[in-house]
């Protein structure tokens, strides 16, 4: 519910780049939050369809990031090798969508 609030707030205040600073600040822990708030809005009429996938995968790549941060911090050298590179590949890609993706 605070996150909707917050997507709400935001969206109405900063635009759609406000939605975008919510969605890596809520994405870095949980995925649901965000998703189910974009698709609130969507379905309400307050976002479009466009900008609601893209909020989404913001919160994404920063669920990402955050995560292998986690195991940068706790995990041994060997865990680090192992994920660097599939979430390193995961966010390549995301970023790649974003930027030509119409």
């Amino acid at each position: 519910m605070l996150v909707l609030i917050a997507a709400a707030a935001a969206r109405d205040h900063f635009g759609s780049s406000g939605l975008y600073v919510v969605a890596f600040i809520s994405g870095m822990t949980d995925m649901d939050a965000i998703t189910l708030s974009s698709a609130q809005l969507v379905k309400s009429g307050q976002l479009p369809e466009v900008d609601c996938w893209r909020v989404i995968l913001v919160g994404a790549l920063a669920n990402l990031a955050f995560k292998y941060g986690v195991v940068a911090l706790l995990g041994n050298r060997e865990l680090r090798r192992r994920t660097v590179w599939g979430f390193g590949v995961s966010v390549f890609i995301g970023i790649i969508v974003l930027a030509v993706w119409p």
